[in-house]
C-alpha cells in the first residue's frame, strides 16, 4: 500500500508541474505576441506622432497668422540684408 501512495503522490506532483508548465507556456506566447505587435506597430506610431506634431505646429502658425503676427524666417530673404 505504501508504494501505491508514493506513486499517487508522484503522479499528482507531475500533473501539477505539467499544468504549471502549460500556463507558463501560454503566458510566454501571449507576451511574445504582444511584443511582436508593438514592434510591428512602432513605425506607424512614430509616423502618427510626427504627423500630430506637424499638425499642431501648422495650427499654431495659422492661429498666429490670423492674429496678424508674422513668423520670422530663420534666413534673411533674398531682398534683405546679407
Amino acid at each position: 500500500m505504501q508504494t501505491e501512495e508514493i506513486l499517487t503522490g508522484v503522479f499528482g506532483e507531475l500533473h501539477e508541474l505539467l499544468g504549471d508548465h502549460r500556463e507558463f507556456k501560454r503566458e510566454t506566447l501571449s507576451r511574445l505576441s504582444a511584443l511582436e505587435k508593438e514592434v510591428k506597430d512602432a513605425p506607424a506610431l512614430r509616423s502618427a506622432r510626427l504627423a500630430a506634431a506637424v499638425s499642431a505646429l501648422s495650427g499654431a502658425a495659422s492661429l498666429l497668422g490670423g492674429l496678424g503676427l508674422r513668423l520670422v524666417a530663420a534666413f534673411p530673404s533674398a531682398g534683405g540684408a546679407s
